[in-house]
């Protein structure tokens, strides 16, 4: 299940993890969808994130400029994701999360400390490995 009404203004991050073990954090930009699973969280995952130490270069996906906090995600190990349709019509929509950074040594569910592995582990995006430009939410949790 998938919520979007509760925080439809708010920017907020979210964690998650693909089919195999790799970690993503998801920025909505206001409208995103958040699995329902996700939700805890939203509290504190990018504060989370930030807190680790950076473990990877980067690879600059995407041309949006002011993406720094998205190079950060990446240097600590996670796929950076970002709902990027607020800034397009609806008829260039994706639909989907675009991919911003990707971190060249990313970090899997196992590498995390045991209070951000609490809250990735709950969402995991089975029909998805990291690293796609576009992450759809839908029936691929699990």
């Amino acid at each position: 299940m998938v919520t979007s009404i509760v925080l439809q203004d708010v920017d907020v991050g979210w964690i998650a993890t693909d089919a195999i073990g790799q970690v993503a954090l998801f920025t909505t930009a206001g409208p995103g969808p958040i699995p329902c699973s996700a939700l805890p969280s939203v509290e504190n995952s990018e504060e989370a994130v930030l807190s680790l130490p950076e473990v990877s270069d980067v690879d600059l996906v995407t041309s949006m400029s002011g993406a720094n906090a998205f190079a950060a995600f990446a240097k600590r190990g996670f796929f950076a994701y970002d709902w990027s349709d607020v800034h397009r019509t609806t008829r260039l929509a994706l639909n989907g999360y675009e991919l911003q950074y990707r971190p060249l040594n990313p970090l899997t569910l196992f590498d995390l400390p045991a209070p951000l592995r609490a809250l990735a582990e709950v969402t995991r995006l089975s029909g998805v490995t990291f690293g796609v430009p576009i992450v759809v939410i839908g029936n691929q949790i699990s």
